[in-house]
């Protein structure tokens, strides 16, 4: 699971960090110190090297901001704490952020840094921070950046920006900024590292006074990636692949006009630790307000119309289900066992083990079955597997973004939904893993042993033999209409480094790197579960709100008055099974139940919904990333149950899952520092109730 929040960050010399150099004046004095403006020149190069940008206009920009300044505000963010600790300043300091898309330590929102909002004890503390944020939106950057950018008048009266941290295992999936009235998206980077950090490949420069060193390898990740619009569009669905790196540099800063649909960029994940830290400023200069030279009322007409638009062409494609050209078997026949025998361990075709499945499925709607695949094929899998993973990750690095395609495996987007290798064709270096996917789960006889344990009928089916490569792949939270059907969801867990005791210290370990699978529940009642399927649609679904006077949505909780079908519960039945030996009993099982992880506060944002599991927050909107949206000043909440479940990583582990009408899943991404790829066969199945022979 990911990481709780890191001890507070200190100097890179010192446990106690001293007080930062001080410049002359205080936070809204010699503002036009702060500035480097360029020279008639220099604009002009801007505005060239702007328009020629690649896959959309963009600038990254060095020296702008005066370096006295930037190495004093890295100095007093030493001092920054931990926000809530006692050694922290009152409504201040570094906090963990964790979703589904991202991983990130980030300060409250730099607006908050007036008398209105934070004491003076607070404000006394960080006058570089504060005068750092007022260069960003004084008159004259304002000025330079419209005239890099030609994108009109920007506001100075609403700022919106954060101090974030990313150090080993921070990342930020793609998304592409659009919401409210932003117009102009930026990152300043501060990188830095301790003086006494390991000697790097690349020239590390002292700051002025040799407190730290500035600079970044960007072998060590954390670079800003572009992504293009698929096919060539002037909007869309984006890409599965960057086609542009912006490297971390000292006082570059990088700006570009938010696009929705277009503007889609992520930030590779940090894979270096030694103390150094991808420190940064970042945020968004946003559209005149009301009362400002250059203030237009929105077109609410227009915005609907694109929003809505957009929330069509950019939603994930879904596989067509499959029909099987028979009727649902009544039971499994001996020549099912005969075919099923080279796949499945003996011990789950038993008709002892077959009725205990059956009776746990029908409390539960979901059990695990460990130890699925036979023990002969099961090693032959996971040695193919590993063989595949260590022919391409031959070193700790990310890899690169077409690493395994090829060879029956093709990539599958949209990027803004999910990425991953899926295999559709014939792989001559994953042979054993076809076979499951090709062969196995679309058989009659597999559907056969479906019915019997589910006490369903299966009508049709979509699967994909799966693999998250680490560094790079993920799902994001994505559900159906609510007003389907129940589905089954079949998934057999086949990464070879997790073949860990269950219930162990090791299992637990795994969740460390990412890839766990996770079921939300069913938004409520009247809620659109499109609305966490499309950014754009959410959008667009949060605009209509406001016209029609309807409160957001401030929280997703289960419906717990809903038992029209089986709803997933809290806990997982297992059964265990010993290779050839009989499954554990019912009583056994439950001492491997795999439970959800502790659930922790609702933290409703702005925007949207959000839950949290042992501090990480799971989001609904890849694009929802302004600082101010993630408060966590807000109450605890005991009536959000949390995640349904969530699953690690696995083994020859099959999963079986009746899941409501709209409830949402995603599968983590895939951390780089995990020993291998995630990989996995996953379908879901329609499914009909099975109807009783009548008899004499």
């Amino acid at each position: 699971m990911p990481s709780t929040i890191r001890p507070r960050p200190s100097s890179p010399t010192n446990d106690r960090a001293p007080a930062p150099k001080k410049l002359k004046g205080d936070a809204t004095t010699n503002l036009h110190e702060s500035i480097n403006l360029p020279t008639p020149q220099q604009l002009h190069a801007y505005r060239e090297g702007y328009l020629q940008a690649s896959p959309y206009k963009y600038a990254a920009i060095e020296g702008l901001l005066d370096d006295d300044l930037l190495e004093s505000v890295v100095e007093e963010s030493w001092n920054y704490g931990i926000r809530g600790d006692e050694a922290s300043y009152p409504g201040w300091g570094w906090e963990q952020k964790e979703t589904d898309i991202y991983s990130i330590q980030q300060t409250p929102d730099l607006s908050s840094l007036d008398p209105a909002h934070l004491p003076d004890e607070t404000l006394e503390a960080l006058p570089m921070t504060t005068r750092l944020k007022n260069a960003l939106y004084s008159q004259e950057f304002r000025k330079l950046v419209q005239e890099v950018t030609g994108c009109g008048p920007l506001s100075g009266k609403k700022t919106d920006l954060s101090a974030g941290l990313y150090t080993q295992g921070s990342h930020l999936l793609l998304h592409d900024d659009s919401i409210s009235t932003r117009l102009i998206s930026y990152i300043l980077y501060l990188p830095n590292s301790p003086l006494d950090a390991p000697k790097a490949d690349v020239e590390l420069t002292p700051s002025a006074d040799g407190k730290f060193l500035k600079g970044w390898d960007p072998k060590w990740g954390g670079s800003l990636e572009l992504f293009p619009v698929e096919n060539g569009d002037e909007v869309g669905p984006p890409g599965t692949k960057r086609v542009a790196k912006v490297d971390v540099k000292w006082g570059q800063i990088v700006f570009f006009e938010v696009q929705p649909g277009r503007s889609y960029h992520s930030v590779e994940e940090v894979i270096i630790d030694e103390g150094r830290q991808r420190m940064g400023v970042s945020g968004w200069f946003h559209r005149p307000t009301k009362g400002e030279e250059g203030y237009e009322p929105l077109d609410r007409e227009k915005m609907k119309a694109e929003l809505s638009s957009l929330a069509q062409i950019t939603a994930a494609p879904a596989l067509p289900f499959t029909p099987y050209g028979s009727e649902p078997p009544a039971g499994l026949k001996p020549s099912d066992l005969s075919f099923l025998a080279d796949y499945i361990a003996p011990s789950y075709l038993t008709v002892g083990t077959l009725e205990k499945l059956s009776g746990q499925f029908a409390e539960a709607s979901e059990i695990v079955l460990h130890n699925f695949i036979a023990p002969e094929l099961a090693a032959k899998l996971k040695a193919e597997t590993e063989s595949v993973d260590k022919r391409d990750y031959p070193n700790d690095l990310i890899p690169a973004q077409d690493i395994g395609e090829g060879d029956g495996w093709i990539i599958q987007g949209p990027a803004s939904k999910h990425r991953y290798l899926n295999i559709t064709g014939t792989s001559t270096s994953t042979p054993i893993f076809q076979s499951i996917h090709q062969v196995l789960f679309p058989s009659e006889a597999f559907r056969a042993w479906l019915s019997v344990v589910s006490s369903l009928a299966p009508l049709g089916y979509r699967s994909e033999g799966r693999r998250f490569r680490k560094g790079l792949d993920y799902t994001l939270a994505s559900g159906e209409d609510g007003t389907g059907d129940a589905r089954l969801d079949v998934s057999l867990g086949t990464t070879w480094w997790a073949d860990v005791p269950s219930g162990s210290d090791e299992e637990d370990k795994l969740l460390d790197h990412g890839g766990w699978e996770c079921y939300l529940a069913a938004p409520d009642e009247g809620e659109d579960p499109a609305v966490y399927q499309s950014s754009h649609a959410k959008k667009l679904a949060k605009l209509e709100a406001e016209e029609n006077g309807i409160k957001p949505i401030e929280s997703v909780a289960p419906n717990k008055e809903k038992k029209d079908t089986h709803p997933i519960e809290a806990s997982t039945a297992t059964i265990e099974s010993d290779h050839d030996e009989a499954p554990a009993s019912t009583a056994e099982a439950k001492k491997h139940t795999t439970k959800p992880h502790p659930v922790e506060a609702a933290t409703a944002d702005k925007d949207g919904p959000s839950i949290s599991v042992n501090g990480t927050e799971l989001e609904f909107d890849p694009d929802q990333f302004s600082p101010s949206d993630f408060d966590s000043d807000s109450e605890m909440g005991d009536d959000d149950d949390g995640p349904l479940l969530t699953q690690p990583v696995s083994f020859n582990k099959l999963l079986l899952v009746l899941r409501d009408p709209g409830v949402m899943k995603f599968t983590k991404y895939l951390s780089a520092k995990a020993k291998g790829s995630r990989w996995d066969v996953s379908g879901e199945w329609e499914v009909g109730v099975m109807e009783e022979a009548e008899t004499d």
